[in-house]
């Protein structure tokens, strides 16, 4: 066959998200659809790409993004979809699509409704049209529930997921006693002056457990300390389209009203606990002038338990000493790890060297290299074993899903249901993701990309000339942007392995024989 008569490579793309799944919407008979039109039109099928339970609000979804990789390999010449809806409901991100991604690559965007081709200008325009009333119907119902949890709230009906102290029935928040004393002994400790980390501590060494039977944080103290549902009142709308405007804080309009649910908290504790806050808040930002000395905050692992470390000082005879200090620890008390604090100036010298050494020495240059180029030939099928066990994990969690919602149309309590079900999405969602970062891991081994040596070792020569300049929140950004994690021996004073973002997840392992080190 001449190149003039090759046969058109096309990417099937196919969305259902959790929603469509309870009302009959089918994946199968997008796939149906789909074949049928390649086969009418000659199309050669490259791959399928499958998001099953996803919004199509964006494009955080696993296989959208792994289409996107093989798009800008240009593997295929066309993506194909049912409608414009399955891609995403927000035009914005369907045009840029084409304008910013296709279009250069000389690739296309088909629908098969309507027989639209997004290369040529009628198509073009109705792909942008349909765009528009997809979002427009997204905007639509995302007002509607808006407005209907507005209207609640506005009543005095609750609104949010499961707080503790309370027990959801029918949709209306009962008293449960035994969290209700927990509640009350926060507040109390609180009102005693404790902070937020011991009075964390104190619960989990108590043996006592949030709603969700975890660990208390300071997060989840501070949060039940500031939550009005305590003092009778309901409180919604802080943080609407959350993933939207997070960065742009909360709302400074959110709907308060008087509960329907009985008050735990009397509001003279309530007033004394807030101002208690406030002092707290003040005292906090007039001493928090160590942030950003602190380089390898985020990096560096409690050799214990493995979870990052976070800033810790102690003043001894006029002097500060700083050190790294486990954050499960600081968070969650002895409970959760020890304290397993690291010599901050120790450290630092050490990894810095670390970096610096890596330049001058060619064989260690070669090392890395070598490392990253075995790995990517490295046998993937322990990969896709795991990744076989769970999909079929998945699929009986989302089989759970669907006779759950048969149970709600056949009669189950809505409370029972969103009990069940909110724990059911979640074991889903992390599988989901699980199954995602198997992919791209074997994504990234089977890929081939080449090893540009020079691109490696220039990076760490501009990384030495500008760190020895750089101010403190610079030196942090810099070891971050060289440094994905580093470990440490159970001594807290020995480097046991440091993994460089361009190695991806290959630990550099670090002894006596570096001399960097020495």
């Amino acid at each position: 066959m001449s190149a003039n008569n090759k046969k058109l490579s096309v990417a099937i793309y196919c969305r259902v998200s959790t929603e469509e799944q309870t009302k009959g919407f089918s994946l199968d008979a997008q796939k149906t659809v789909l074949e049928g039109y390649a086969e009418t039109k000659g199309f050669e099928i490259y791959d399928y790409y499958i998001d099953e339970g996803y919004s199509g609000k964006d494009f955080n979804r696993p296989e959208i993004q792994r289409l996107f990789r093989d798009l800008r390999a240009k593997k295929f010449d066309a993506i194909l979809v049912w409608k414009v809806d399955r891609l995403s409901r927000s035009n914005k991100d369907v045009l840029t699509l084409i304008d910013d991604e296709l279009k250069p690559r000389k690739m296309k965007l088909l629908v098969s409704t309507c027989d639209i081709d997004s290369s040529t200008a009628n198509g073009y325009m109705f792909i942008s049209l349909l765009g528009t009333f997809a979002e427009y119907e997204r905007t639509m119902i995302v007002e509607r529930v808006d407005s209907g949890m507005s209207k609640r709230a506005e009543s005095g009906y609750w609104c949010g997921g499961r707080v503790l102290g309370y027990d959801n029935v029918d949709k209306m928040l009962v008293v449960n006693e035994k969290e209700s004393k927990i509640v009350k002994e926060i507040f109390e400790l609180r009102a005693k002056g404790l902070g937020y980390k011991t009075i964390a501590k104190r619960l989990n060494e108590q043996g006592k457990r949030t709603k969700n039977n975890k660990l208390f944080s300071i997060a989840t103290v501070k949060g039940i300390l500031e939550n009005e549902v305590y003092i009778g009142n309901v409180c919604w709308g802080k943080h609407r389209e959350w993933n939207t405007y997070r960065r742009k804080g909360k709302s400074d309009s959110p709907i308060r009203a008087e509960g329907k649910q009985e008050a735990i908290i009397d509001i003279e504790l309530w007033n004394k606990v807030q101002a208690i806050n406030q002092a707290h808040k003040a005292n906090s930002s007039r001493h928090s002038n160590f942030k950003g000395e602190f380089i390898l905050s985020g990096i560096l692992r409690c050799p214990a338990c493995g979870s990052g470390t976070v800033m810790s000082k102690s003043k001894k005879n006029g002097k500060y000493h700083l050190y790294y200090m486990c954050q499960n620890h600081h968070s969650k008390g002895k409970t959760a790890c020890g304290s397993n604090l690291i010599r901050k100036d120790l450290i630092e010298e050490k990894v810095i060297q670390v970096i610096k050494g890596i330049v001058q020495d060619k064989n260690l240059i070669n090392e890395i290299i070598t490392k990253i180029e075995k790995d990517r030939t490295l046998d993937t099928s322990e990969l896709k074993q795991n990744l076989s066990i769970q999909k079929r994990e998945l699929l009986k969690l989302e089989d759970r899903q669907k006779k759950l919602d048969a149970d709600y149309f056949s009669g189950l309590s809505p409370d029972t249901y969103d009990r069940l079900s909110i724990q059911l999405q979640k074991e889903i969602k992390n599988t989901k993701e699980v199954i995602a970062n198997i992919e791209r891991e074997i994504e990234k081994i089977t890929s081939g990309l080449n090893i540009d040596k020079e691109l490696v070792i220039e990076a760490l020569k501009n990384f030495e000339q500008l760190f020895d300049s750089a101010s403190n929140e610079e030196k942090r950004q810099l070891v971050r942007s060289l440094i994905k994690r580093i470990e440490m021996e159970p001594n807290r004073k020995d480097v046991k392995t440091i993994v460089f973002w361009f190695s991806e997840d290959n630990g550099l392992p670090v002894n006596k024989e570096r001399r960097a080190l020495s």
